[in-house]
């Protein structure tokens, strides 16, 4: 299944970088395309030895087929429960209808390529969010700088698949998410007159899957964040949620996070007159003592926090940091982001995270200048990986298989947000591995 997968564990055409030709580099990602060529070799070996090289590639090929299979028909009832709860989101906005996102995905997924191959930056901007085009801006500039065009043509399609759908009260918190298919004409002209085609390819014609979020802007969806055939597969099991009041999950962690600032504690104690230096049971026994007299201090509270921090951190990959920067300090973005990288050459991407478990490891009641404190430990699973930029060449980690890895992270009470009593202040781990 996995050798299947790995053929579209790439982002091709509009938005791929020179990490997927040869000679293209990038900190050491591995190239996807390649100028051609061939090797050979001599020497025998036992009949039954290749009896049995056979025998396992037989195997490992219906394997794929059926698993292959399977998802095919994952994803055709992933589809018809989203277009049955789009039919309730229209309802509410209109734009949310199956035929309406089906032929917007459709003409917005043929204009981009086109305006890629052209590079065409002024199109690319009025159909991709503000922070994407920033990051494609950078890949376009590297192409320019090697002397290489990405040739790029819809020969066929595409297919559009409608398998995801968010229905926010604010509307430009609405989203959906699509599978894209299609053939398409995908090379490199070099400055030299070569032409690069994909790795371990030899036609310029290549099969093309990626799901595509997008959001609600200016009166049509636009381009906010792709994921590779691989990378995508989680956006099948995420919530539908076709009204706002559908999230459960949503409207439970407001309604806790609300009854908890409602129970902080009176005016002109702080938490260091609160907080029992001497109770046994360490730090999460010490925070539910302590929300007995604030209620801020729940661990349950600081769970709820924590798993909108995760959430605002995927959208913050591609899309707007807006929500990231409500929960956590500058400092503190700019670490899940760029993994502490000064240079701003490489970005932390996060796909299809979610958070297991979340351990308190230590609280600090701060003092009259400083704001009290939780440790905790984030346990997450997901796919994580550092990428360079420029070149977009995995340097760290994989985007071919979700991982489990641990944030540390330094939590700081505020007072005065009644919607957000917890904001994250320091961020300590390694960005991937």
């Amino acid at each position: 299944m996995q050798l299947l997968l790995d053929a579209f564990s790439i982002i091709a055409a509009a938005g791929g970088g020179t990490s997927g030709f040869s000679g293209g580099g990038g900190g050491g990602g591995g190239s996807s395309f390649s100028g051609g060529g061939s090797s050979s070799g001599s020497g025998g070996g036992s009949p039954w030895i290749i009896v049995v090289i056979v025998v396992l590639f037989l195997i490992v090929t219906v394997i794929g087929w059926i698993s292959a299979y399977r998802l095919r028909q994952r994803r055709a009832a992933r589809v018809q429960r989203v277009t049955t709860a789009s039919a309730e989101a229209s309802q509410d906005d209109a734009y949310f209808a199956a035929d309406v996102v089906t032929a917007q995905a459709a003409e917005l997924f043929t204009t981009i390529q086109h305006a890629w191959g052209r590079n065409d930056v002024t199109t690319l901007a009025g159909l991709v969010g503000r922070d994407l085009m920033v990051e494609w801006e950078r890949r376009l500039r590297d192409f320019e700088r090697k002397g290489w065009h990405n040739v790029v043509e819809v020969q066929s399609g595409p297919r559009v698949e409608y398998v995801g759908l968010v229905n926010r009260e604010d509307d430009a918190e609405d989203r959906v998410c699509v599978r894209v298919t299609a053939t398409l004409l995908d090379y490199v002209e070099t400055g030299g007159g070569r032409r690069l085609t994909r790795d371990g390819k030899t036609s310029t014609t290549v099969e093309h899957a990626e799901y595509w979020t997008l959001e609600h802007r200016d009166g049509t969806w636009k381009l906010l964040s792709i994921e590779s055939d691989t990378e995508g597969v989680h956006q099948l099991d995420a919530a539908i949620i076709a009204s706002p009041w559908a999230d459960t999950g949503q409207l439970q962690g407001e309604a806790l996070v609300e009854a908890a600032v409602a129970e902080r504690a009176l005016a002109g104690f702080t938490t260091r007159d609160l907080v029992d230096v001497d109770l046994a049971g360490g730090a999460r026994a010490q925070a539910l003592d302590l929300s007995l007299a604030d209620g801020r201090f729940a661990p349950d509270v600081l769970e709820v926090v924590a798993r909108r921090a995760v959430a605002a951190w995927i959208e913050a990959v591609d899309g707007d940091d807006a929500a990231l920067l409500a929960l956590a300090d500058p400092q503190a973005a700019a670490v899940l982001l760029y993994g502490g990288d000064g240079s701003g050459s490489t970005r932390v991407v996060v796909r299809g995270a979610t958070v297991t478990s979340i351990g308190i490891d230590g609280l600090d009641p701060g003092d009259d200048h400083t704001p009290a404190s939780m440790t905790v430990t984030v346990q997450v699973t997901g796919r994580r990986y550092v990428e360079n930029r420029d070149t977009a060449a995995v340097v760290a980690g994989s985007k071919d298989r979700a991982t489990s890895f641990t944030e540390r992270w330094t939590m700081a009470v505020v007072d005065g947000d009644d919607e957000t009593p917890w904001r994250l202040i320091g961020v300590d781990g390694s960005p991937a591995g």
